[in-house]
């Protein structure tokens, strides 16, 4: 979401069109996109890994109750599938990024995440993408990496 168009979105207007599933606060419109991409934004998968705006009040000293939002942090990167062999430009949470470091790539990350933390119609696409490239390429991946581990020994590690 832009910052002009947050100014006029207080957190009481956006926790309405969340309750009632408007386009307005879709996931799709977090981040900051550059300029000659923004036409293209409808293609971008979005990788959330379970995250979303979420709303909570913050009550002041004289009890007032004031309704906050937090957004979020959502950033735009290249992402490499080596099953694919492409990369892809993705819309992915910091967290989503730390997982797939986590787990040694991006390919290990799509094929072990649930079926809850990827429910963009894009990237539940990729996600078929690599299962399907899986299924072909997986076997001989696996004997590729016993060989380079029988090869260099315990120092090889993935």
């Amino acid at each position: 979401m832009s910052k002009d168009l947050r100014k006029f979105l207080t957190p009481k207007i956006i926790a309405k069109a969340v309750s009632r599933n408007d386009p307005l606060v879709s996931t799709d419109k977090l981040g900051l996109l550059p300029t000659e991409m923004r036409p293209f934004r409808h293609l971008i998968p979005t990788f959330m890994h379970g995250k979303k705006i979420q709303f909570f009040d913050k009550q002041s000293e004289s009890n007032n109750r004031i309704r906050r939002a937090a957004f979020p942090n959502v950033i735009y990167k290249f992402v490499y599938s080596r099953l694919l062999d492409m990369n892809i430009y993705a819309r992915i949470t910091t967290k989503t990024l730390s997982n797939i470091e986590r787990r040694g790539g991006f390919d290990e990350y799509i094929l072990t995440s649930g079926e809850g933390r990827c429910n963009d119609d894009k990237a539940l696409m990729y996600k078929r993408l690599i299962e399907a490239a899986y299924a072909e390429k997986g076997k001989n991946l696996q004997k590729k990496d016993a060989e380079l581990a029988s090869f260099y020994g315990s120092e090889y590690e993935r």
